[in-house]
């Protein structure tokens, strides 16, 4: 074996070039699975979004999703949003991004650390689903009346304006029914049905939803 070493001595080099080599290819061979699961399910599936917390709310949607928030998680929440509107210093900048910032004020995330935003993912998406409920409730009315946990409302109600009129008593329960389905389904499969009102926000708010794919 020693005589063997001796011989290979002069291609000592190589050889380590070559076990190094082998090793990236094996850990490329690897790695590929992971690459494709991510652009089918994070840039096909979703769209490029990757949770449930939107850089950027109109403060119509905001007040919204704050009416399925507990009050600590709706003071978090506004923690890390600053409110912009057409005073703000930064206007010109944002209104680029967010044309719809020039119709109503719009709520920036201000925190990117990845601890904050894990935090925010469930609030948000369990927010997010249930505004995104009431809303095709009202609208599979097709204009007509409106049943709400035994309420026959008349046509053409907002229901988020009834419901942020409603007894708290009243409200409590039907935010705990919403909260017993979602607890059923679990925070990942939340922040995943999520994803489509995050995207529809950004539209809402004109950003270019394919260029957040194509990145």
């Amino acid at each position: 074996m020693k005589k063997l070493f001796k011989f290979l001595r002069p291609y000592s080099m190589l050889l380590i070039v070559a076990i190094l080599l082998i090793f990236g290819q094996a850990m490329a061979d690897l790695s590929l699975p992971d690459y494709m699961a991510n652009i089918v399910n994070q840039g096909i599936q979703q769209g490029g979004i990757l949770n449930a917390v939107p850089e950027a709310v109109r403060q119509s949607r905001m007040q919204q999703l704050t009416l399925f928030m507990s009050p600590g998680d709706k003071t978090t929440v506004l923690n890390d949003y600053t409110l912009l509107d057409k005073t703000s210093a930064d206007y010109a900048s944002y209104l680029k991004t967010y044309p719809g910032l020039a119709k109503e004020p719009v709520y920036v995330l201000n925190t990117s650390g990845q601890t904050n935003v894990n935090a925010l993912n469930p609030v948000m998406a369990r927010a997010l689903l249930a505004v995104s409920g009431i809303e095709k409730m009202q609208s599979g009315s097709g204009g007509g009346k409106v049943s709400l946990k035994g309420m026959n409302l008349p046509p053409n109600t907002d229901l988020f304006t009834v419901l942020a009129n409603l007894p708290p008593a009243q409200f409590a329960q039907i935010k705990a029914d919403m909260d017993k389905q979602f607890a059923a389904l679990g925070d990942s499969a939340i922040i995943q049905a999520a994803i489509p009102s995050v995207k529809a926000e950004y539209s809402a708010l004109g950003r270019d939803t394919n260029k957040i794919q194509n990145n």
